[in-house]
């Protein structure tokens, strides 16, 4: 059972959903670009750590974080149970979500690195307030003042999450209040090296900037980013989904015609 950090409400980042579909970063706070973010997350002081802020099986630690300027709450994963462990777990495949949604130009996954705290090495995420996840949204009765702009993304985002091969929690997506952007937690699971696509089926449609951009995807790029998070089986693995996901939705635009399939 995956660990639910109810607590990640307050998410750092989220992707905007703009009139042509593109998606393109924002940060709540302040107006600072994902390497600034990145920076910080590695070199702002750790001025507390708390080992028992969550529960759930692999208890990650949440910290404060202060770069002499601005505080910060950070979240902080240390397990590394990697495959072929039978119950994998583990704060690379963390890391390795975020560096591929980096690759695609697609900030869907909150800046996250690798650092160590307390002589542990880990995975390191900031948290910010102004976000909730989408289990809650039935529950409020909750609707987003732009229904297809929402749909848009869920869509965008289950094509990623086909590619990391990560299953959907509703308690994993959040949504920004303020307007409706959504972003996705928690890929400690992730990368499970399966070829197939059992739910390719469902992917229907896609940004034309995510599918241009899984088509510019280089494999060398791939292997050399992922190599340090992912073994080779993994890496393969993904590399295959990539090519099942990208005949997918050229075949949809083949049947539907491109306008049917991307925006």
């Amino acid at each position: 059972m995956k660990i639910r950090l109810f607590m990640l409400a307050l998410l750092l980042v989220c992707v905007s959903l703009p009139m042509d579909g593109n998606m393109s970063l924002k940060v709540t706070q302040d107006t600072m670009d994902l390497k600034t973010l990145e920076n910080f997350l590695k070199t702002a002081k750790i001025s507390i750590i708390e080992t028992d802020k969550y529960e759930g099986r692999t208890a990650p630690w949440g910290v404060t974080l202060d770069d002499g300027e601005t505080k910060r709450q950070g979240i902080f994963k240390h397990v590394h149970r990697p495959r072929p462990t039978l119950l994998p777990d583990s704060y690379h495949y963390e890391i390795a979500a975020y560096k591929v949604s980096s690759l695609l130009n697609f900030p869907i996954v909150p800046p996250v690195v690798e650092r160590e705290i307390k002589g542990t090495q880990g995975s390191l995420q900031l948290i910010v307030e102004g976000c909730f996840p989408m289990s809650q949204q039935e529950r409020r009765g909750l609707q987003s003042p732009e229904p297809q702009k929402f749909s848009d993304a869920l869509e965008e985002l289950f094509v990623f999450e086909s590619l990391v091969n990560c299953d959907r929690e509703l308690e994993d997506i959040y949504i920004h209040e303020s307007d409706w952007r959504v972003c996705r937690v928690d890929f400690s699971e992730a990368f499970a090296p399966e070829a197939e696509l059992f739910a390719l089926g469902k992917i229907t449609r896609c940004s034309k900037a995510l599918y241009h951009n899984l088509l510019k995807l280089d494999t060398n790029e791939i292997k050399s980013c992922l190599q340090s998070h992912l073994n080779e089986e993994e890496i393969e693995a993904l590399l295959k989904r990539r090519d099942l996901i990208i005949d997918k939705i050229y075949s949809l635009i083949e049947e539907k015609g491109e306008d049917a399939i991307l925006f």
